[in-house]
């Protein structure tokens, strides 16, 4: 390992997750360690891009905000590039090799992964 794929480990929160008999299973664990620490980044980017694309989101509905939000993941190929290239930047080189070789898969499964955790998020930081 490189220093900077030991450097990055430090940094990850820990989660224990017994036992994860499958190799795409096991790399959730290391997308979940990711997702929990960028998480501030995420939710502010999310919300700064929300209140830029629909002026007046943070007034809006919730389920009207989640729709926005859902859609803009779907069909917004830069801004969910972004929300990846966030998570994809903080893996190892071995984690970023296995990445690679099965992207499409860790894509559809990471997306769904930040919609849920930046989704909770933005509800409760604009009811406050």
């Amino acid at each position: 390992m490189t220093n900077r794929d030991n450097e990055i480990i430090k940094l990850r929160p820990e989660i224990d997750f017994g036992d994860i008999p499958q190799p795409l299973e096991q790399f959730q664990e290391v997308l979940r360690q990711v997702l929990k620490f960028q998480h501030d980044v995420l939710v502010q980017t999310t919300r700064d891009y929300l209140e830029h694309k629909y002026k007046g989101f943070s007034t809006r509905d919730e389920t009207v905000k989640e729709e926005l939000f859902y859609q803009s993941l779907k069909k917004d190929i830069p801004f969910k590039k972004d929300l990846i290239g966030m998570i994809k930047g903080m893996f190892t080189s071995l984690e970023l090799e296995y990445y690679l070789n099965n992207q499409q898969e860790i894509n559809k499964r990471l997306v769904e992964f930040i919609y849920k955790r930046v989704l909770s998020e933005l509800s409760l930081q604009y009811t406050t």
